[in-house]
């Protein structure tokens, strides 16, 4: 009997119409049907479970390959992206970081302020002012004596050739770099790299924009205002301060 209701079931039959077709009461129809489910719905349920668990399985896996090979993708095309803006002066180190050249072939001179009283000076000159001068004094350029000049340009134009005072020194052989000291505070340098000629004449070659150091005290703001409001209203026929500060001490404290 159970088997002809299931039969009947499966052909999309509802209880109530196989209870018509086997004339049976509809309850008991019902509970033959539940029987039978209660016996076999554990067997479906067990063995659909397995099926589920394996799709599942397999659709994580192939989604899993799928991120991997797309994120695989994109560290690729970001690495190729970055590896085609990096700089053509860097080169790769062991490691896989990038380090910086030792240097750049290039003309250049850069300044940097310490303290009021000392500055740090670094430059470069390139592979072809090199040879240029090698070639111009027929001598390798290792052989050239080389010099540092100190240009005081304070108040003054540096590009009229114009200083204030100047100090030239031999450099050892192979020096890019140098600490400039005891400079003065609140005044403007500029730092010339170069060779001594034949004739001992000095030839700059690379030079640093004009830099002023600090100040070693404070601006010292209203300090002469005394002074400047007896100018001011005629009490004193010249400005006082300039008769008694030094060189250079109206600029320094007004600037």
């Amino acid at each position: 009997m159970e088997e002809k209701i299931v039969s009947l079931k499966e052909k999309g039959l509802t209880l109530k119409q196989i209870a018509e077709q086997l004339d049976m009461p509809i309850g008991k129809v019902q509970y033959a049907w539940r029987k039978w489910r209660a016996q076999h719905g554990d067997v479906t349920a067990a063995t659909a479970a397995p099926t589920r668990k394996a799709e599942g399985k397999k659709q994580m896996k192939s989604s899993k390959k799928a991120t991997k090979s797309k994120s695989t993708k994109q560290v690729a095309s970001s690495l190729q992206s970055n590896a085609s803006h990096h700089s053509p002066l860097l080169e790769q180190a062991p490691e896989g970081y990038w380090k910086l050249p030792d240097r750049y072939d290039a003309d250049l001179m850069h300044a940097v302020v310490q303290s009021p009283n000392s500055v740090y000076v670094f430059w470069e000159v390139s592979d072809a002012v090199k040879e240029t001068l090698a070639m111009q004094f027929m001598r390798p350029w290792e052989d050239l004596p080389k010099a540092f000049r100190i240009l005081d340009v304070t108040l003054l134009d540096y590009t009229s050739g114009h200083a204030n005072r100047s100090y030239t020194f031999e450099l050892p052989e192979m020096t890019n770099s140098w600490f400039v000291r005891p400079l003065d505070p609140n005044t403007t340098y500029v730092f010339e790299f170069g060779i001594r000629t034949m004739e001992g004449e000095f030839l700059p070659l690379v030079a640093t924009t004009p830099l002023d150091t600090p100040r070693a005290e404070p601006a010292g703001v209203g300090r002469f205002a005394e002074p400047v409001r007896r100018w001011q209203y005629g009490e004193v026929e010249s400005p006082e301060l300039l008769d008694t500060l030094p060189k250079y001490a109206a600029y320094r404290f007004v600037r």
